[in-house]
């Protein structure tokens, strides 16, 4: 049986960090973001994710939805998320 890309990535071993309403980071490395409450975002950009500042901004994203991706900039307008390295 053949295993997926997303299948071995292990995002608890390079940890995570949690960004809040007012948060902004750039430059890092997420692949994964765990929306924990209700949130919007001003700035949301991935790599591998084709209009992702255009169409992920602004509007809002639901608690327990988690989005996957190569992000290298997020700003949380309102909200709570976890960020997972990898």
């Amino acid at each position: 049986m053949s295993s997926s890309r997303n299948n071995t990535l292990e995002f608890s071993s390079v940890g995570s960090e949690v960004l809040d309403a007012g948060d902004s980071v750039t430059g890092k490395k997420y692949g994964a973001i765990q929306i924990i409450t209700d949130t919007n975002f001003s700035t949301l950009t991935a790599n591998n994710v084709d209009q992702s500042s255009a169409v992920l901004t602004g509007v809002g994203i639901g608690a327990g939805t988690i989005l996957y991706g190569q992000f290298s900039a997020v700003a949380v307008t309102s909200g709570l998320v976890i960020c997972h390295k990898y």
